[in-house]
C-alpha cells in the first residue's frame, strides 16, 4: 500500500479541503467518512464504487482493518502517517479508518408511504444529522432543507446522521414555502405555542413535518402554510425541547399510528 507522509501531498490537501469546505465538497461531489460505522453504512448502501480507504499508520495490522483491506476496492487503500491522519480526522480519538466517497443521490420514491420533513434554517450540523437519522429510522422518505440549513454532508452532520443520509433522500437549498404550498398531503408545523396537542392532532399517512431552528422557530411565511400547528405537552418550568428530541417525538407518533411494514 502507498504511504503518505507529507502535508504537501495532493491527496492529503484534497482530503483536507473536503473535510473543511462545503463548496469544495459540492464541486467535487465527494464526502469524507470517518470511522468504521459510517464506512460500513455507505459500503452497504452503495458498494465500493468510487470509495477510497485511508488507514492510519500503525493500525493497518489490526484484525478489523485487515478485514476492510481485504474487501474489493476500485482504488488501493492508502496509509497516512499518524500526524496527517489525525489532522484529517474530525474526531478527537480517531478510529484509524477514513474513506472518501461520492455524495449519494437517492431518487424520489413514487407512492412512498413515508412522511416528508421540511427543515427550516437548522444551522447546527450535529442537530441536522440527528434529525435526518431520526427521520430515516421512523420511516420518513425525504428531508428537504432550506437554504439556511447546515451542510448535511459535513463530517459533523454525517456523524450525527450515523448512516441516515444514505437511506433517505436529501433535498438542499429548497424554497420551503413553495414546497409546502405544492405538497399534496397535510403540512404539520411543530411549535411550542401550537393550537393542537400532538397527541390529539390528525397525522395522516401522507404528511410533511415542518421543523424550525431552535430559538427562531419556523418562519411566519412557512407557518402560514400549515394545515395544523401542533405542540408537545411539557411539565411546568420547561419551555421547549431540543429540536431533534421534539422532531423525533413527532416522527414516532406518526409511526405509532401508521403501519409502514416490518421493523427490526
Amino acid at each position: 500500500m502507498k504511504r503518505i507522509l507529507s502535508r504537501d501531498n495532493p491527496l492529503f490537501r484534497h482530503l483536507s479541503k473536503l473535510a473543511d469546505s462545503p463548496r469544495y465538497r459540492r464541486e467535487h461531489g465527494t464526502i469524507v467518512l470517518d470511522g468504521e460505522h459510517l464506512i460500513e453504512a455507505y459500503f452497504t448502501a452503495f458498494g465500493p464504487g468510487g470509495m477510497e480507504l485511508i488507514v492510519r499508520e500503525g493500525m493497518e495490522n489490526r484484525p478489523v482493518t485487515m478485514g476492510w483491506l481485504e474487501r474489493g476496492w476500485d482504488e488501493a487503500p492508502v496509509i497516512f502517517s499518524q500526524n496527517l491522519f489525525d489532522a484529517l480526522s474530525p474526531v478527537t480519538t480517531p478510529s484509524g479508518l477514513l474513506a472518501f466517497a461520492p455524495i449519494p443521490s437517492i431518487p424520489v420514491t413514487e407512492g412512498s408511504s413515508g412522511f416528508s420533513v421540511l427543515a427550516d434554517g437548522l444551522q447546527d450540523p450535529g442537530n441536522l444529522g440527528a434529525l435526518i437519522r431520526s427521520a430515516a429510522a421512523a420511516g420518513g422518505h425525504e428531508v428537504v432543507l432550506s437554504s439556511g440549513c447546515a451542510d448535511p454532508w459535513s463530517p459533523r452532520s454525517l456523524r450525527g446522521g450515523m448512516g441516515g443520509q444514505f437511506v433517505i433522500r436529501i433535498g438542499e437549498d429548497v424554497d420551503l414555502v413553495q414546497q409546502a404550498r405544492e405538497f399534496s398531503g397535510a403540512v404539520v408545523v411543530a411549535d411550542a405555542d401550537g393550537d393542537t396537542c400532538l397527541f390529539d392532532a390528525e397525522l395522516p399517512r401522507h404528511c410533511a413535518f415542518v421543523i424550525g431552528a431552535e430559538g427562531r422557530g419556523v418562519s411566519p411565511a412557512l407557518r402560514s402554510c400549515a394545515h395544523v400547528v401542533v405542540r408537545i405537552p411539557m411539565a411546568r418550568g420547561i419551555e421547549s425541547l431540543n429540536v431533534t428530541a421534539a422532531a423525533t417525538m413527532l416522527f414516532y407518533e406518526w409511526r405509532r399510528r401508521t403501519p409502514v411494514g416490518p421493523s427490526k
